[in-house]
């Protein structure tokens, strides 16, 4: 025998082959499809969240007239 006769293989096993491979790849990917539609929806529900909270006052700079987050007072000669 020579090696082309050994690796000829029967068109039907072949066939048969590729066509658990195609089942079994269409399975992953309902699954993947599954849970890209899962992270999406938490995006969603995460982005709601974010949009009712209320504005957080630690975000605004402070009054002219009080001190700085350091603790330190201004000083009188920058006042008006």
């Amino acid at each position: 025998m020579t090696r082309d006769a050994d690796r000829r293989t029967d068109p039907a096993d072949v066939t048969l082959l590729l066509a658990a491979e195609a089942a079994v790849l269409e399975g992953r990917l309902v699954v993947l499809r599954e849970a890209i539609d899962e992270v999406d929806a938490r995006i969603h529900a995460v982005s709601d969240k974010i949009r009712r909270l209320p504005a957080a006052r630690h975000h605004e700079a402070p009054p002219a007239d009080e001190g700085s987050a350091t603790g330190l007072a201004p000083s009188p000669a920058r006042r008006l």
